[in-house]
């Protein structure tokens, strides 16, 4: 199912005070797909635009969307319809004008009738396709005449409709849309003109399945099976500029009809308001309709040609989560490891007779993976690395001390696990603020081993954790150097890594490749001896941000018969971890695995494999995006599974 915009396209010039700001692209329809694109929704356009700077614009507006933009026809012989939007200020408020005509040179750059092909669209639409409108021209017509699918029009002017009697008025509308949304200009027209009395009659006598109508501050009407829903404006906010005001507030209502299978549930309608009313907040503090979701492109005149005949621009550089995380994560580590959480780990007082839980989730679980290892090697007590959930399921009543681990602090996963334990034995590593955890999780001050220090107070953003799976490590490495009088300076073994493998692995991860993962569809991990933090971690990021498929097998667990997944489905392309010993029974699986593996082998043994690993895993998916030309950061995920994401309740 996608959402199809349909109608010429436009490009919008935007002006203050005289002064070009810059373009973008317009039109309500097509407005109405960029909202929806952005809210993660399949989208296409099907429309015409001129071979010229404009049209190349309008295309590229939409496509930086992912909205679907191969059925946009070039036209060789037509100008791109372009708006000119100016506003001016009075007295600290702006109001515009939108006009055809250049403000600079007067020149109109507007064919009249549609040059939509009709025929074409038509064979190339699929019958689950949603059909927006904006207009009832001629062409347009054409299509809401002829296709079956479900139909839905934003009718914000009236202008085509005086020159027509009221039946073919009528018989434009009446039974051809899903959802017809009127701004109140236009229904207020309608119902004077075909002598109403009021919004309800004009919607019985249209008969669509759902109506709307926009009254700006004066908030909205919904109108289904014949009953009038009114609704006040509820979030203001500061109004920059009011125009795709509409636009938005019709995309949010598609959106959650969508959601709803099209089911007008009267219960629902006070939310699909307050949805709509929240969107549009957000539209009219930006300047343009489509401020809120991407920037103005910035232009410049071609010697003395005024910019709404031709221009030359320079696309903003898009700059990657990732990139910045990893090139940051560095300077994050050794602040982590010279901040006071790595003295207070004598606080915790390990013990070898005590049993210790190392609970973290997402990319948390990396650290209290390592983290348990390394209390293990250093005092040989019980210690178990587990997720959240599995700790509501286990009798812990020989527990002895717990350590979370949570980038924020406050995850509410980590925090409900715990809830019925003693909180004196519960510690946090975290890069949180000490008193928004205290306040929040009810954690002991003295046990918040907090790595966020003046110095180190800049947190990474995205879905992937870098320093939030490194940095914990980190500390608890510091520790295991400290107890058993390594000679190893931290701060120089960390640069040596990250250095290392960010010149080793720009190398290694070729488009080859990547080409090879995906033909074979799944990649295999392998895990063992001090690698395991490493393929977890991997395995983690390749799964969060939906590259590719993988499995990860244990060394030897992979000879009891898991080498039939690998032979039948040719799934035999694999990433294997190694320390610099190597077994005999890995020389022997190295051998039978062949020439489809990417061995990562560390320069260390033990312990300290184990931490150098992980820093090679931040390269490689670091390196798998940047060849794909991803930012593997900042996946898009949907809205149900962002309703799982951010779950509070119980476990």
């Amino acid at each position: 199912m996608r959402v199809v915009s349909i109608g010429d396209l436009v490009t919008d010039y935007y002006y203050k005070n005289g002064k070009l700001l810059g373009i973008n692209g317009g039109m309500t329809s097509h407005n109405i797909i960029a909202n929806l694109a952005k809210m993660g929704i399949k989208t296409a356009v099907f429309g015409v635009c001129g071979n010229d700077v404009q049209g190349e614009m309008a295309i590229k507006s939409l496509e930086k969307l992912d909205v679907d933009v191969s059925n946009i026809k070039i036209l060789d012989d037509v100008r791109t319809r372009c708006f000119h939007v100016s506003y001016f200020d009075n007295e600290n408020k702006l109001s515009f004008t939108s006009k055809k005509r250049c403000p600079f040179c007067n020149n109109k750059k507007w064919y009249e009738d549609s040059l939509i092909d009709t025929d074409n669209i038509i064979n190339k639409i699929n019958n689950d396709d949603i059909l927006v409108f904006d207009n009832l021209n001629n062409r347009n017509q054409i299509l809401i005449d002829k296709v079956a699918n479900k139909k839905i029009i934003d009718l914000g002017q009236y202008f085509e409709l005086e020159n027509i009697s009221d039946k073919e008025i009528i018989d434009k509308i009446k039974n051809k849309f899903e959802i017809i949304n009127f701004n109140e200009r236009v229904s207020k027209y309608l119902v004077k003109r075909l002598n109403l009395n009021t919004d309800v009659d004009l919607y019985n006598i249209l008969k669509p399945n759902f109506m709307t109508i926009t009254r700006g501050e004066n908030g909205a009407t919904f109108i289904c099976k014949g009953k009038e829903y009114n609704f006040n404006i509820k979030s203001k906010g500061k109004v920059v500029d009011s125009t795709g005001a509409g636009d938005a507030f019709i995309s949010s209502i598609i959106k959650d009809c969508i959601k709803n299978n099209f089911v007008y549930d009267q219960d629902m309608f006070e939310k699909w308001y307050e949805n709509s009313n929240k969107l549009t907040a957000k539209v009219v503090s930006k300047m343009g309709a489509r401020g809120h979701i991407n920037t103005l492109f910035k232009i410049r005149k071609i010697d003395n040609e005024c910019t709404c005949n031709n221009f030359i621009y320079n696309e903003r550089k898009k700059i990657k989560r990732c990139n910045i995380n990893i090139n940051n994560l560095e300077t994050r580590i050794i602040n982590t490891v010279n901040s006071s959480a790595s003295s207070k780990i004598e606080d915790i007082a390990f013990d070898e007779n005590d049993n210790f839980l190392f609970i973290g989730t997402g990319g948390s679980y990396v650290g209290s993976y390592f983290s348990a290892k390394v209390i293990n090697l250093l005092y040989g007590c019980n210690t178990y690395s587990m997720y959240p959930r599995d700790v509501l399921y286990r009798n812990n009543n020989n527990i002895n001390k717990i350590v979370l681990f949570s980038y924020s602090g406050t995850t509410n996963d980590i925090i409900t696990s715990v809830k019925d334990l003693n909180k004196k034995n519960i510690y946090i590593v975290t890069k949180g603020e000490l008193q928004k955890i205290v306040l929040k999780t009810g954690i002991l001050k003295k046990n918040i081993l907090s790595y966020r220090s003046s110095s180190n107070k800049g947190k990474e953003h995205g879905f992937l954790s870098f320093e939030g799976a490194v940095a914990p490590a980190a500390i608890f490495l510091k520790h295991y150097l400290e107890k058993t009088n390594y000679s190893i300076n931290i701060e120089n073994f960390i640069k040596e890594s990250i250095n290392y493998w960010n010149e080793k692995l720009e190398n290694l991860i070729t488009k080859d490749i990547i080409i090879n993962i995906k033909e074979h569809g799944t990649l295999n991990l392998f895990r063992g001896d001090y690698t395991d933090t490493a393929c977890y971690d991997l395995e983690s990021k390749i799964i969060e941000s939906g590259i590719f498929n993988c499995i990860i097998h244990e060394k030897k667990n992979f000879s009891h018969g898991r080498f039939i997944n690998y032979e039948n489905l040719n799934n035999t392309i694999s990433i294997y971890f190694k320390q610099k010993s190597t077994t005999k029974y890995e020389q022997e699986l190295l051998k039978y695995l062949g020439d489809n593996n990417i061995i990562i082998e560390s320069n260390y043994d033990g312990i300290l494999a184990e931490f150098d690993l992980l820093i090679a895993s931040q390269f490689i998916i670091y390196y798998i995006g940047k060849v794909m030309n991803i930012d593997v950061s900042k996946p898009k995920y949907s809205e149900n599974a962002m309703k799982i994401y951010f779950y509070k309740g119980d476990l």
